[in-house]
């Protein structure tokens, strides 16, 4: 936990840009694009997602539909939580999720990782973030994000999408060793590139970890937690709003909140007041709506977000999905769920 939490009022005070807080704030989980009929015709014209990710003019574009389109306070960057594996020796393809040719599992494997330079073999990330910075008004911050090192590793030593990621935590048991070297060359990993998208223009950052629900808080506590605190430490300097988002993660949210985070994300699983108990009074929490409400009716829509705007009770807070949105979820509802957010806060 954080010592010195940022208020919500000066939450991108001390970065690039400001976010105005005359309102709550409205956030939606990556994946906005699925819902936009730009977004989806642009998807068909293109054989692999993979080019939309790399061509900074499609992913700048695409970054900037949801501001456009659903009046949302904040951008994120279009890009892929397995985008800095690729320059480590890790060639991948979507299938439609991403599939490693060379899964790593050895100490040899890990030994033989390149090292990455963002500036050389990611610049096209820094080149979408410097053509959506120039588009974005001036009260609009974009949050840059990376995958955590335990999710990335997932899907290295996996190699492919997974319900329970076991090969890596079978590592993690048989080959600690070869384990925690992995994630201490991912934990480099993920501070360069954090480090390297504020450099152009970021003005928060997420930490993603949408693997981490299959571990034990144990596991957590000892595999995890000293990582995750180690990559907050080094992008302090920065100065930017730093966010965690630990998916299916509530059986360690004590733990979590001794991340380093200055915010904590949670999904539509987690209590929001077990969340603030743990953070601290003063700690901003970011959340917490079922993705699926959006398929209901707006009367539906409405309750929803009265309930978390009142189960928050005034507390700092960033309204947002618990996860990210399906392609067939109505446009309409996801317009209509920021206009309420907006709406009801103001009252």
């Amino acid at each position: 936990m954080t010592k010195d939490p940022i208020p919500p009022s000066h939450l991108f005070s001390r970065a690039s840009r400001g976010l105005s807080v005359t309102q709550t704030p409205v956030w939606i989980m990556r994946q906005a694009g699925r819902v936009l009929a730009p977004y989806r015709a642009l998807r068909a014209k293109y054989d692999s997602i993979q080019t939309l990710f790399t061509t900074p003019e499609l992913a700048a574009e695409i970054t900037l539909m949801p501001i456009d389109m659903l009046s949302v306070d904040a951008a994120i960057l279009f890009t892929d939580l397995v985008t800095p594996l690729g320059p480590l020796g890790c060639p991948f393809t979507y299938a439609p999720g991403p599939v490693f040719e060379k899964p790593v599992r050895t100490e040899a494997d890990i030994k033989n990782l390149r090292s990455v330079i963002p500036d050389q073999d990611l610049s096209y990330v820094g080149t979408t973030i410097d053509l959506v910075c120039k588009e974005l008004p001036p009260h609009v911050p974009l949050i840059g994000y990376a995958g955590s090192p335990f999710t990335l590793a997932t899907w290295l030593v996996e190699g492919k999408s997974s319900k329970d990621f076991s090969a890596f935590r079978a590592m993690i048991h048989s080959d600690p060793s070869s384990a925690h070297l992995l994630m201490e060359r991912l934990t480099g990993l993920v501070i360069s590139f954090l480090r390297y998208q504020v450099s152009h223009g970021a003005g928060a950052l997420q930490v993603f970890d949408t693997s981490i629900g299959v571990l034990s808080s144990g596991d957590f506590k000892s595999f995890v937690l000293p990582y995750l605190q180690q990559i907050n430490e080094a992008i302090a300097d920065l100065c930017v709003p730093r966010i965690y988002f630990p998916l299916a993660g509530s059986h360690f949210l004590s733990y979590s909140a001794q991340a380093g985070a200055d915010i904590l994300s949670i999904d539509w699983r987690t209590d929001i007041d077990a969340a603030y108990e743990a953070m601290g009074k003063a700690a901003i929490l970011q959340g917490n709506l079922d993705p699926t409400v959006l398929y209901a009716d707006h009367k539906t829509i409405t309750r929803a977000v009265t309930k978390t705007l009142n189960d928050v009770k005034g507390r700092p807070h960033i309204f947002n999905l618990g996860h990210g949105l399906q392609p067939d979820m109505p446009y309409e509802n996801v317009a209509f769920l920021v206009s309420e957010v907006h709406r009801i806060s103001q009252q």
